[in-house]
């Protein structure tokens, strides 16, 4: 939730603008688990200050409000320059094809928690990653981008997640899970 600026780096990893750090706990992938699910009702208007569309979530009894960034432009402006993101907010960032992606939080104002979907909405890996300081007066561009830590899918993913800090405990999200998103009418919608 982010500035996502996406570059490429050695191997094919797509790294994207975000905020966040620490991978979540790993579960059996064939465990039947708790899945978010998108409700069948009416679409949610768009944000109040991105003008971008959403989509609500639930979880566990709490609705999420879930802006899509389905576009480059979209996807490289991400939540940057936001100062707050709501506990029950965050951006779903959708790709039109499964790849390998890597998140950051140049210019990110809050900390942030990403949570990286497969294609079939299995939760790859998570992170929570924290704001870094900003670039400073005599610091170049190339030195900035170099210092900040990369946040991996660390395999191929289609969809990621970026939440308010605390919200992978408190839903209790584990590798493995299943999100239950209209995944593809979204990827057919992205660009």
């Amino acid at each position: 939730m982010n500035a996502l600026l996406q570059i490429l780096l050695s191997g094919g990893l797509s790294a994207l603008i975000a905020c966040g750090s620490t991978p979540g706990s790993s579960r059996n992938g064939d465990e039947v688990t708790p899945s978010v699910t998108a409700p069948n009702e009416q679409q949610p208007p768009p944000h109040p200050t991105s003008g971008r569309n959403r989509i609500s979530i639930e979880h566990g009894g709490e609705r999420f409000l879930m802006e899509i960034s389905d576009d480059d432009p979209e996807r490289i402006l991400g939540l940057s320059g936001r100062t707050t993101l709501g506990r029950n907010e965050g951006m779903l960032f959708v790709y039109p094809r499964p790849k390998v992606l890597g998140y950051w939080m140049k210019d990110c104002l809050i900390d942030l928690e990403i949570v990286y979907l497969r294609r079939d909405g299995r939760i790859a890996s998570m992170h929570r990653m924290r704001k870094e300081p900003p670039q400073g007066a005599g610091e170049s561009s190339d030195r900035y981008e170099q210092r900040l830590p990369r946040y991996p899918s660390g395999q191929v993913v289609q969809f990621a997640l970026e939440f308010a800090p605390g919200t992978i405990d408190r839903l209790g999200l584990e590798r493995g899970m299943t999100i239950d998103l209209p995944r593809e009418r979204l990827a057919k919608q992205a660009r």
